[in-house]
């Protein structure tokens, strides 16, 4: 019988004691709920900034320690660091530092600084801002005919808001240019990306050994419809200097492009095509002239890792060109065997087919291989058919080399009249 009343005490001491945890547990959880207009700023934390101080950011904010959170305050902070004009995205987090005291708070202020930030002086803010958004590229190519050309392209990136770019190419010997090419990449809208610039370049003609000078400014637009299909347009304006003979011409552009190739320095199973009309407005013509436009290429995996490759090229005039803008015929780009330049008129015709095959691993650092190839191709007048226009041929192999910024193709073709002859060509890209 004793035994009774001891258990007896145990079980209400258990049952009095699970009580007053509950008590104890919902009293704190209720009073850890946040009541507007009673929380103490206890700590401030500023996170992202790097040139910034944290004592500046939280002037700029205006809070400091022992301040009151009123309703509405968090959002008034991030107004006031994002009218200081230093930071491109404010964001602020409020954390409770007590389970019993539910005034106590902690505020932490996440920040993005903009480029130069923290330089006072606005002129030599935005002399450092475009300072760390500028890329300088150099330029080194060899072209055949031209031969080398150097220089540099200074790249400006956002600075023109996100996916907006300037591009300033300076460039001597070969082909001298100066220009100035702006673009802005769009995320919503009609198109994907707009395009303009103004250039000044000098390069000699290498048909009719003339210097054409050339002061132009464009404008274009892109869009992309379907993942491998592009749609573009443009516009330019030309001053001209052609060996003396001055004219000014308006060409109109537009065009689609369809490209599936994943590795355009060695495609396999893939086609490339460009499709386009242009019209030139000239002075020295009496009308406007029509010159479609055809660039076909395909490329089909054979055994290992060969590839066919097969090019059809095709430049129309509804007139007479001037001397300016005949298309040329020989070199790399069109026959090899034949120099650049070897002929010029108005219409272009040109087929390609070639084997490459490489030599290096594909899990190498760059790639190296040999090629063979036959080339054709015609330049022909407007009143000639293509049937009746006298083709040049060229056949040969060579070899060429990519390696991750620099490449190099070198190609021995024979015209199949005369003698044999070397092409090289080489480019170093940033």
């Amino acid at each position: 019988m004793s035994g009774r009343p001891v258990f007896a005490e145990r079980f209400w001491r258990h049952i009095l004691t699970r009580a007053a945890l509950g008590c104890a547990l919902s009293g704190g959880v209720a009073f850890a709920q946040p009541s507007a207009g009673t929380e103490v700023v206890t700590e401030l934390r500023v996170h992202g900034n790097y040139s910034i101080e944290d004592t500046e950011i939280l002037a700029l904010a205006a809070i400091a320690v022992g301040d009151r959170l009123e309703p509405g305050s968090e959002t008034a902070i991030v107004e006031r660091l994002q009218a200081s004009g230093w930071f491109d995205q404010v964001e602020v987090r409020k954390r409770y530092t007590s389970l019993s005291q539910s005034d106590r708070i902690a505020l932490i202020l996440l920040v993005t600084e903009r480029p130069a930030a923290s330089v006072a002086n606005p002129v030599l803010r935005t002399l450092a801002r475009v300072s760390q958004q500028a890329l300088f590229l150099p330029v080194l190519r060899y072209d055949e005919g031209l031969g080398m050309t150097y220089g540099a392209r200074f790249r400006l990136v956002d600075v023109l808001g996100e996916g907006g770019t300037v591009a300033i190419p300076l460039t001597v010997g070969g082909r001298r240019e100066a220009a100035l090419e702006v673009e802005k990449e769009l995320d919503r809208g009609l198109l994907d990306r707009l395009r303009a610039g103004v250039s000044f370049a000098r390069q000699e003609n290498q048909h009719f050994r003339l210097d054409d000078r050339r002061n132009e400014v464009w404008v274009g637009a892109d869009r992309t419809l379907f993942p491998f299909v592009r749609v573009s347009a443009d516009a330019r304006w030309s001053d001209i200097d052609f060996g003396g003979v001055d004219d000014q011409a308006t060409t109109y552009r537009a065009g689609v492009e369809l490209d599936t190739r994943r590795n355009p320095g060695f495609p396999r199973d893939a086609v490339y095509v460009r499709a386009g009309w242009s019209w030139l407005d000239s002075l020295a013509a009496p009308a406007v002239i029509d010159r479609p436009e055809l660039d076909a290429r395909g490329y089909l995996a054979l055994v290992g890792q060969s590839v066919l490759a097969l090019r059809a090229q095709y430049v129309g005039a509804s007139a007479g060109l001037p001397g300016y803008a005949q298309p040329l015929l020989g070199g790399v780009g069109s026959v090899r065997g034949h120099s650049v330049g070897a002929r010029a008129g108005n219409r272009l015709a040109v087929g390609s087919l070639e084997l490459r095959v490489p030599i290096s691993s594909p899990f190498s650092f760059g790639r190296a291989g040999l090629r063979a190839f036959v080339d054709t191709g015609a330049v022909f007048g407007v009143d000639q058919s293509i049937r009746k226009a006298r083709f040049s041929r060229g056949v040969g192999g060579g070899l060429f080399l990519s390696a991750a910024i620099f490449t190099l193709q070198i190609d021995v073709a024979h015209n199949t009249v005369s003698r044999a002859r070397v092409h090289v060509s080489t480019s170093v890209s940033f």
